[in-house]
């Protein structure tokens, strides 16, 4: 069974445009520099809340918790 880690990881690929298919994305990466942008930044959000089964308060939502797989993996955990 894959861990939170690698779901979470799995899950976020499709969000960043800029990131090369062969290039490891590792949990401190900067998910703006890799293409994941506002708009897109909802559609993640949905996208962990049903892939984690979670409710993410409002008040957690900021620019902070969308900045690295770190930020993200803290919030669905």
């Amino acid at each position: 069974m894959p861990t939170i880690e690698t779901r979470l990881l799995d899950l976020l690929r499709p969000f960043l445009r800029l990131l090369p298919s062969d290039q490891t994305l590792a949990m401190d990466a900067e998910l703006g520099k890799l293409g994941l942008d506002s708009l897109q930044s909802i559609d993640l959000l949905m996208a962990l809340e049903q892939e984690f089964e979670v409710q993410i308060p409002d008040e957690k939502i900021t620019v902070e918790s969308f900045a690295t797989p770190a930020h993200l993996l803290a919030l669905v955990s």
